[in-house]
């Protein structure tokens, strides 16, 4: 596997999440949080697709994705076919998909981009190594190497896993359909291993990405760096659905990008006090509580 496809696992900290939640008493290992990173800045609108909006067919000419082809979740949203596989969770009531997700200070740099989605985070604990190990071995690990640790039974507390080359300025539906075909594959490995070992009740798993996508496509059969996107956040306890809005794409912030509706400062609070045991609301008034 190239070194900038591969699946890292690391301990991490918390990040983001929700959708109207109640969750079952804890594991005897605790809670566990698992972070996909999309890096580079995944594009939201050819993820999560607008299908019944002109405007978005109009912005995207040669890159929107055709009408035929998409997966409806309702009378606005669709999947992109390569998330398939993410259609159990989603009938299950398993998958939370939250619209608009970025940093109000929306850099477009990514290593700004990438410290302004850490900055919210608290310290994610280790797991004592006295006796089972760390929560999570700090060097990068395949993922058949973490599905393994949650086979074994290991108390890991966290995953960290990355997804490289999101970064899509050129030629990119052929390139972010594969990525995305990594993206189902990948979060329904976990789904199935953590339903082996009994975890997935106790899970919570998202998607998080630097920035997102322009609304437009560029001339290069692309996008450039937005500011919002799309985030996923899946688990065995959630009530899933449809949380914000598809942005209205006659109404784009002053740089021409998707409005932000749910700062990521906010989710990775929500999502520590999760971690920690506590009741929360992952977006204060946006009615997605955590228990």
């Amino acid at each position: 596997m190239d070194r900038r496809q591969f699946l890292q696992c690391t301990a991490a900290a918390p990040l983001a999440a929700g959708g109207g939640i109640e969750i079952a008493r804890a594991s005897p290992h605790g809670r566990l949080l698992i972070v996909i990173d999309l890096v580079g800045g995944n594009d939201g609108l050819n993820t999560v697709i607008p299908f019944s909006d002109p405007r978005y067919f109009a912005l995207r000419p040669t890159i929107a994705i055709d009408r035929e082809s998409v997966l409806p979740l309702d009378d606005r949203n669709a999947l992109h076919p390569a998330l398939r596989p993410l259609m159990p969770l989603w009938s299950a009531s398993e998958l939370a998909i939250l619209h608009g997700v970025g940093s109000a200070e929306a850099s477009l740099s990514h290593h700004r981009a990438s410290e302004l989605m850490q900055a919210a985070l608290p310290d994610f604990p280790w797991a004592d190594a006295a006796a089972d190990g760390p929560a999570c071995s700090p060097a990068p690990v395949s993922l058949a190497q973490a599905l393994a640790q949650i086979a074994s039974g290991a108390p890991l507390q966290s995953l960290h896993l990355a997804l490289y080359g999101f970064d899509t300025h050129e030629r990119q539906p052929a390139e972010h359909a594969r990525l995305l075909a990594r993206l189902a594959a990948t979060m329904t490995a976990l789904r199935a291993s953590l339903q082996a070992s009994g975890r997935w009740p106790d899970t919570l798993l998202m998607t998080r990405s630097e920035f997102g996508r322009r609304a437009a496509e560029n001339l290069s059969a692309g996008t450039d760096h937005g500011s919002a996107g799309a985030h996923f956040i899946a688990g065995g306890w959630l009530t899933g659905g449809m949380f914000g809005a598809q942005p209205d794409l006659d109404l784009l912030d002053r740089r021409a990008h998707p409005a932000l509706q749910v700062d990521i400062g906010a989710l990775n609070r929500g999502v520590g006090a999760w971690w920690s045991g506590a009741q929360a609301r992952l977006i204060p008034g946006a009615g997605l509580p955590l228990s």
